[in-house]
């Protein structure tokens, strides 16, 4: 079994491993960059998950069209912290409010 949360908080890897940062995947031209090597989300070896090659296009084309036709935004004056609550058997973010608008 592959501990993926001390892979995914290792800081010989990882810069500011408690922050979410989703441009720590980027390069400089604003592009994917090259993954390090413990980001396994699909796991690895024998136990790679199958459904891999599916599953990253379809939650390309699932974000993409949520961002397409709604609007994601905090409530007016509240400072949200995306954090992680307590980890048990896994990672859940603490609860938070934010608002959902369509577009038009």
């Amino acid at each position: 079994m592959i501990n993926h949360w001390a892979l995914l908080h290792d800081p010989d890897f990882w810069k500011d491993v408690d922050k979410f940062d989703p441009y720590r995947f980027l390069d400089s031209d604003g592009k994917l960059s090259p993954t390090p090597e413990s980001w396994l989300p699909f796991s690895a070896g024998r136990r790679v998950c199958l459904g891999e090659s599916v599953a990253k296009p379809e939650l390309f084309l699932v974000f993409a069209t949520l961002l397409q036709k709604f609007r994601f935004k905090f409530p007016p004056g509240k400072l949200t912290k995306l954090e992680e609550d307590e980890m048990y058997f896994g990672a859940f973010p603490k609860k938070y409010e934010i608002i959902i608008e369509e577009r038009y």
